[in-house]
């Protein structure tokens, strides 16, 4: 018996070469690793620097990354951030923190809060919800969690008969903590764990099949710099681990009578470096954003090998053509991206408590896939 999806269209799936990919081995019990100067000007130098930059993903390396674990975390989370490019990690205000730089945790002022739902084409589903906090002036705290599954797949036999549909889902969980160490420098890390289940077991007679899976603790450190009222920078690491050359490998156990032969999880070391620019254009706020990200493919410390990398690049602008209204653009790798947000201002007594509503909508052009429906939520409790 196994397990798949039957599509209208089987081209455009076969070339989802991350996320799909991931979806179909598993769902089949393979279970792989899942001065002041001119802003225009600034501006078209930047976007230049830019698409230089996304243009030099490999598709031939991307499907390689695809069977690695970790595809939760790629897609990323907060419908805002979504809407330019999946950038986030260079920016104060996104959200939620402990995901995208927990090191943006030192800078919060107030309690902050955030909430996003998707539904993507082939029946994909997914959201985040975000909690964040100050503690005294230079310290913060934050827990955010990432969520993907799917509605409908077919569970399906070797006679091509299908037996009934199960509703697997993925989530990635985060822990963050940051000390600002000075007025414009925070440092910051935070904790994460996967927990998987691929609802399938029911349909395994005479086997004790093992629907869930939870991953060690891995580790990711960060550091964001707001070097002026312009310019902002981040690095991240993600995904290291406290085992032999601090990778996040272990073993999923796909049933408890070993029945079924065990498999390794392997999630890929990443070093993501953002920057943020920030001027105004015609007189209007306009913000640009871009992430260098490098995946090592490797179960080593380090690896200098070219083959054992993956490198992609993010990139987003938005502008806020009236106020407390914001349109965004972007890309990630070779997918669009669109958006638009509006602020919101509720008084209760003396206080303001400000919140923002956001929609984005994502073109994945290597499939040919959209994704109509995205919004987000997200405000501070003063």
């Amino acid at each position: 018996m196994m397990l798949r999806r039957k599509t209208k269209d089987e081209r455009r799936e076969s070339v989802i070469l991350s996320y799909t990919k991931l979806r179909t081995l598993v769902l089949k019990l393979s279970y792989p690793l899942w001065g002041k100067r001119n802003a225009s000007k600034d501006l078209g130098l930047i976007f230049v620097m830019l698409l230089l930059l996304t243009a030099s993903a490999v598709a031939g390396k991307k499907a390689t990354l695809g069977s690695f674990d970790g595809f939760v975390e790629r897609m990323g989370a907060g419908t805002r951030e979504l809407g330019r490019g999946n950038t986030g990690s260079a920016d104060t205000a996104s959200m939620p923190a402990a995901y995208w730089n927990p090191a943006i945790l030192g800078f919060r002022q107030d309690f902050g809060y955030s909430l996003s739902a998707e539904k993507r084409d082939l029946d994909r589903m997914g959201g985040s919800l975000g909690l964040e906090s100050p503690v005294g002036k230079r310290m913060g705290v934050g827990f955010a969690m990432l969520y993907r599954g799917d509605l409908a797949f077919d569970v399906i036999n070797e006679d091509d008969e299908t037996m009934g549909t199960a509703t697997p889902y993925f989530t990635m969980m985060y822990l963050g903590f940051a000390y600002r160490v000075t007025r414009r420098d925070a440092f910051g890390l935070s904790l994460s764990m996967s927990y998987d289940n691929m609802d399938i077991a029911e349909y395994y007679d005479g086997v004790e099949l093992v629907d869930d899976y939870r991953s060690p603790v891995t580790l990711n450190l960060s550091w964001l710099r707001q070097w002026n009222e312009q310019w902002s920078t981040s690095v991240v690491i993600r995904n290291l681990s406290f085992s032999k050359n601090l990778s996040a490998k272990w073993s999923k156990n796909t049933s408890t009578d070993n029945s079924v032969a065990s498999t390794d999880g392997v999630r890929p070391k990443v070093l993501q470096i953002g920057l943020g620019y920030r001027s105004r254009v015609m007189g209007k706020p306009v913000y640009a954003w871009m992430e260098a990200i490098d995946y090592q493919v490797a179960d080593t410390l380090l690896a200098f090998d070219p083959d054992l990398h993956v490198w992609t690049g993010r990139v987003g602008f938005e502008c806020e053509i009236i106020p407390d209204g914001t349109l965004r653009l972007g890309m990630d790798d070779l997918d669009w991206t669109v958006g638009a947000g509006y602020k919101f201002r509720i008084r209760i007594g003396k206080k303001k408590y400000p919140f923002d509503v956001n929609y984005a909508l994502i073109y994945e052009s290597e499939a040919g896939l959209w994704t109509p429906l995205s919004f987000g939520l997200r405000g501070y409790i003063p």
